[in-house]
């Protein structure tokens, strides 16, 4: 195995890798359906990837804005909506830099699902929170899904028994396998074994740790009440065994 090699393929597949990893995540669907349905516009989801919600919710006759940094998922984005009866709307922007950020419409529901909102640090968050208030009307909602830390360890690292996710792609074989989940004290990093199997049977490996910023449901309630929001309750995703548990977090504008 070369390294570098599989590094490279590693990010030159990051929508192959998206729909390993998500593609067949489900739990969460059904409650950013119910708050859609409830929304006073259209949806705006953060962090939209391969598109696994944009989709659900466009072919449940929702209007979606799908907001998006990556280059390649993008286009994978493009690619999907144009196959819908009613597509979604692509926005290619970096929730790092929420500033930048133009919405062809005014969202009535903001969703962040997957703990998107914990790859940014304490400062992105605080300020992708004020420029969403900026561009949404009072009684709007940004829901925000957040890692349910109660099955975690306080300290160390959680080893985890998951099978690995899998899926065949233009021949090749594809397999991700979670290993454990480290909690620190303002880091949850969580390591997969990514593998790539070719139709020969060559086999590139590379570790892959996604880092999340730990934030407590009280905390983000308490943190966006002095940037115009205001607590709307929590709502609980229990995944089953495959994923982590999460805790959305509901907010309101004012």
């Amino acid at each position: 195995m070369n390294p570098h090699r599989a590094a490279a393929a590693e990010s030159g597949e990051q929508a192959i890798w998206q729909q390993v990893e998500f593609g067949s995540y489900r739990a969460d669907l059904p409650l950013w359906l119910e708050l859609a349905r409830s929304a006073g516009g259209p949806v705006l989801e953060l962090g939209a990837g391969a598109g696994r919600v944009a989709v659900h919710l466009a072919e449940q006759g929702v209007q979606v804005m799908a907001l998006e940094r990556e280059p390649e998922l993008v286009a994978e984005l493009e690619d999907r909506a144009m196959r819908l009866e009613e597509p979604f709307r692509v926005v290619r922007a970096d929730l790092a830099r929420p500033d930048e950020i133009r919405l062809p419409k005014e969202p009535g529901l903001v969703i962040a699902p997957l703990h998107v909102l914990q790859t940014l640090d304490p400062n992105g968050r605080l300020a992708l929170i004020g420029a969403l208030r900026e561009l949404v009307s009072p009684g709007a909602v940004l829901a925000a899904a957040l890692v349910d830390e109660s099955t975690l360890l306080s300290a160390g690292a959680a080893a985890t028994q998951i099978l690995p996710d899998m899926r065949e792609v233009d021949d090749r074989v594809y397999a991700s396998e979670p290993l454990w989940v480290q909690v620190g004290e303002d880091r949850l990093t969580v390591r997969r074994v990514r593998e790539r199997v070719s139709p020969e049977g060559e086999r590139e490996r590379v570790v892959h740790d996604e880092l999340l910023h730990r934030i407590s449901p009280e905390r983000l309630q308490l943190e966006t009440q002095a940037l115009d929001f205001r607590p709307a309750g929590t709502r609980a995703v229990r995944s089953g065994a495959n994923e982590a548990d999460s805790v959305v977090v509901l907010l309101e504008a004012v």
